[in-house]
């Protein structure tokens, strides 16, 4: 749930002047932001930070004899905590962050982020002029300088808590006005999420490639039964192209912008059910804009993208940390709003590395969303 009180009056700036600024590469998922006040060698920004809820880091004495890597900027904003190269955790914990930093940050300033390129992708295909104009890259270990560098100070309560889903939906794709009728051309297109073993799938959750063809059989045969007159297709997807390389990312979104059903395992290739209309394609008159959705109006959940997603249970808890329920798209955009959203729980006979779904309640559950 968002929190009543308005982001503005939860979060504030620390404000360094002559600010040294570096993303420190570690091994672990998450890399350490450095920043001190090159002018003040008693300065320190763990004690400018709130205890419970900063992780800047102090530099070290060879960070502090670096040269800046280019004249000092007037005015930069930066945040830290980046899961570099981690697509889902990009799109649900940085993305909406960004967006809302996009809105308070004044004219032309500059947002300082940590180079990566994928973090690259996702920002072109989300606003390439933001992401030409507004965004400083910085590579690993190198050192930028600022007159004043604005950092964020992340409020008591997690950002997926503040209600930012609502504004990076209108910032990636913003409304023009359809119709609700069907379109003979508009095909139903369903995107099954299939979780394999490939370079990119991290921490286990595979889906057993034999109960994966069980599943693709039942949802074939719910397709047939379902779209008998209309334009149907299912696609599945795992982030890759057929020969094997890696689908880029405005591939993705533009193809779960076409989608008017996704289901399948958790994991980061569902984050992308930001990109998903607002209503089923195939039940629109005209086309939008290229690069623009559906407006956010309340439509009823029948005209939704609907998602099923596959997510551990109590039943199946040893799957994965966290279990039960927290793993699930729907917590980690605090409410996927502009979806039909729907869960099914892994079967008992999961485990960490090879996960199953009871093919009967996968039939009740498309039998709902396929209606």
């Amino acid at each position: 749930m968002a929190s009543h009180t308005p982001l503005h009056q939860q979060t504030d700036f620390i404000s360094v002047l002559n600010a040294r600024l570096l993303f420190r590469r570690t091994k672990e998922p998450v890399g350490d932001s450095v920043v001190w006040n090159s002018s003040d060698p008693a300065y320190s920004v763990i004690n400018a930070s709130h205890p419970k809820y900063q992780h800047w880091s102090e530099p070290d004495e060879n960070e502090r004899a670096m040269v800046c890597s280019e004249p000092a900027a007037n005015l930069v904003y930066t945040f830290n905590g980046w899961y570099v190269g981690n697509y889902g955790h990009f799109l649900h914990d940085h993305l909406p962050v960004i967006s809302w930093l996009k809105e308070v940050m004044p004219p032309k300033v500059m947002l300082l982020m940590v180079r990566n390129s994928l973090h690259a992708q996702v920002m072109e295909t989300v606003d390439s002029q933001f992401a030409a104009e507004r965004i400083h890259w910085l590579e690993f270990d190198t050192l930028a300088c600022a007159k004043e560098a604005r950092l964020v100070a992340q409020p008591g309560q997690p950002w997926r808590d503040q209600g930012l889903a609502r504004q990076l939906r209108a910032w990636i794709r913003p409304a023009s006005t359809v119709s609700l009728l069907p379109k003979a051309d508009t095909e139903a297109l369903t995107i099954y999420y299939s979780r394999v073993k490939t370079p990119t799938v991290l921490h286990g959750r595979l889906m057993d490639p034999e109960h994966e063809k069980a599943i693709l059989a039942v949802v074939q045969a719910k397709m047939r039964a379902a779209f008998s007159g209309i334009n149907a297709r299912l696609v599945v997807y795992n982030g890759h192209k057929d020969d094997g390389s890696q689908m880029p990312i405005m591939e993705q979104a533009r193809l779960f912008q076409a989608a008017s059903f996704v289901l399948g395992p958790h994991g980061s290739g569902l984050a992308n059910v930001l990109w998903l209309p607002n209503v089923k394609p195939y039940l629109r008159l005209s086309n939008p804009q290229p690069g623009r959705r559906n407006s956010d109006a309340e439509h009823s959940c029948h005209h939704r993208p609907s998602v099923l997603e596959f997510i551990c249970g109590e039943r199946s808890a040893v799957v994965q940390y966290t279990c039960p329920h927290e793993k699930t798209y729907w917590f980690l955009y605090a409410v996927v709003f502009w979806a039909e959203y729907h869960h099914i729980l892994f079967a008992p006979n999961s485990t960490k590395m090879a996960t199953y779904v009871r093919l009967d309640e996968l039939e009740l559950a498309l039998d709902h969303i396929f209606q």
